[in-house]
């Protein structure tokens, strides 16, 4: 191989090509990831710490030197050792030993016994060799004899500051602090909120559903008052219109305590304008059928001379005192039992059994 020629196992290539990626074009994600790396890194370096957090890493710095290094760097930066630390080096402490007493274990006895004494001294022979067996608890005699402390190893560190973390385990967790009285009447206001906007889209939902059913109470009892006017009935409760007191008979009208069904009515006609009362009373003139019959003076005086009995009084003061969805299901439930009539078909049947038959139900829902 030439000299001029480089090595391909060389480092060489490596280098060209580490030079050769750094030196390409960086697409957009990349310099933006590292922007943002740099901006974070710079983030927090100029970031303020609190107090709380400077207390809390000066504090740890603290616990995590030992008197001996805090006692070199006062004497470093201040020139003044540690009075404590000083008095114990005088006492023979050296840092890295234990505190207490040292002692020095006994050197092992000779092994080498003449054969004269050995001879002579049997019970001694004896007691040495008991005294190396163990005692009932397991401990040898041995070590009994050398006095308390001699086998417990001292610490050569001083004991740490663990700080509590409170009690840990089941149903041991710090409880919360109770509500405060602002907390509570502002818990008890939106409480409060809730429940009126319940309230108020419940009453504005029954009264739609009032006005509706008044609406269509008009021609239910118009047509009432056609069919039972040709079946020869000179009056009926059903007929009666607490928005219309006028039209109620004379005798109704003394019977009536003090009128609180029509001073209702009135009253409410009186916040109503003019002009809702006279839309309200053209849309119910133009659901009525064409029956001029019914508006003779004859038909209107027989209305009027009408006698109620007791009962008929009692029927209409109870009749006229509920709301008007329960006046409409009372005056359609009239109609489909006497007259074989269906309000939502808007024709009357044969009989009830082609009623039955051919109606989809009694409800407005059971005719979409």
């Amino acid at each position: 191989m030439a000299e001029d020629e480089d090595d391909y196992l060389s480092d060489k290539f490596l280098a060209d090509l580490n030079a050769a990626s750094s030196s390409e074009p960086k697409t957009y994600s990349a310099r933006r990831k590292e922007a943002e790396k740099k901006a974070k890194l710079k983030q927090e370096q100029n970031r303020i710490k609190s107090r709380r957090q400077l207390e809390l890493e000066s504090r740890e710095a603290g616990l995590s030197k030992s008197l001996f290094e805090r006692a070199k760097e006062e004497e470093a930066t201040v020139g003044k050792g540690n009075k404590a630390l000083a008095m114990m080096m005088k006492m023979g402490f050296k840092p890295g030993q234990s505190l207490g007493q040292v002692h020095d274990e006994p050197a092992p006895e000779a092994a080498s016994v003449t054969p004269e004494r050995a001879v002579s001294s049997t019970p001694e022979v004896e007691v040495k060799e008991s005294s190396a067996e163990p005692s009932r608890d397991g401990t040898p005699f041995e070590s009994m004899t050398r006095g308390l402390g001699s086998g417990i190893k001292h610490r050569t560190e001083p004991l740490p500051l663990n700080e509590w973390a409170g009690k840990k385990g089941i149903g041991s967790l710090k409880r919360g602090p109770s509500p405060s009285s602002l907390e509570r009447m502002a818990k008890m206001a939106k409480t409060t909120e809730a429940v009126d906007q319940d309230t108020f889209r419940s009453r504005a939902r029954e009264d739609y559903l009032e006005r509706r059913a008044e609406g269509r109470l008009a021609p239910a009892q118009a047509t009432c008052v056609s069919l039972d006017e040709k079946a020869g009935k000179a009056f009926n409760v059903l007929w009666l219109n607490p928005n219309n007191p006028d039209a109620f008979p004379e005798e109704l009208m003394n019977a009536l305590p003090e009128e609180p069904v029509v001073a209702k009515t009135r009253r409410r006609q009186e916040q109503e304008t003019i002009e809702a009362r006279l839309r309200k009373q053209m849309k119910a003139d133009a659901l009525q059928p064409l029956s001029p019959e019914d508006d003779s003076p004859s038909k209107v005086a027989e209305r009027d001379q009408a006698q109620l009995t007791p009962e008929q009084l009692e029927e209409a003061v109870k009749f006229l005192s509920q709301s008007a969805q329960q006046r409409l299901a009372a005056v359609l439930s009239y109609l489909r039992s006497e007259y074989s009539y269906c309000f939502w078909c808007g024709c009357q049947y044969n009989d009830a059994e082609d009623l039955q038959q051919n109606c989809p139900g009694e409800n407005e829902e059971d005719h979409d």
